[in-house]
């Protein structure tokens, strides 16, 4: 799930997150639910954490669906 869906669906505005992960503005935050720029590797791992895992790594990455449901060879 996108970091925006889970915030909307969770109503948390940009400054209650924020004020969740700790080491991050609100403007930081707009940005990644903007898709204008990706956290760190340890504000995704916070995310993930504060969203029980709704928001997982990937989700911060624009991957072509063709690369997602791929089946591998046997």
């Amino acid at each position: 799930m996108k970091l925006s869906e889970f915030m909307r669906m969770n109503d948390l505005s940009p400054d209650a997150l924020a004020a969740l992960l700790g080491d991050v503005s609100a403007s930081g935050v707009r940005k990644w639910a903007n898709e204008e720029r990706i956290p760190r590797k340890d504000q995704i791992e916070r995310i993930v954490e504060i969203t029980d895992g709704q928001v997982m790594p990937n989700d911060f990455f624009s991957i072509p669906e063709r690369f997602v449901t791929r089946e591998v060879a046997a």
